[in-house]
């Protein structure tokens, strides 16, 4: 199994004529992009265990979906993949099957 792999987030701040501007964001490389198309593409040939990873939701995405009331720790999976999928971020889902 491989070790996972850990992308930290960055916070800036910024001076402004509206005053303190925080900016918070997340290098996501294309290798860690690859790394889950290819756990995405090996998971339709492999038993359902019975911990099954699902996705990996980058921490920006969790701390603003936070912000607008949604906690995907608290949700069923099902409901958070459907809203990765309608927020176009599908390349974070990091498998075929059927949840």
């Amino acid at each position: 199994m491989n070790s996972p792999t850990i992308i930290d987030t960055s916070v800036d701040f910024h001076d402004s004529a509206d005053g303190l501007l925080i900016q918070h964001h997340q290098e996501i490389p294309q290798s860690f992009l690859d790394q889950l198309k290819e756990a995405r593409n090996g998971s339709a040939g492999r038993p359902m265990r019975d911990f099954e990873r699902v996705a990996s939701i980058p921490v920006s995405v969790y701390e603003k979906w936070l912000r607008e009331g949604y906690d995907a720790q608290k949700e069923p999976v099902s409901k958070t993949l459907a809203k990765m999928r309608i927020e176009g971020l599908e390349y974070f889902i990091t498998t075929e099957k059927r949840i």
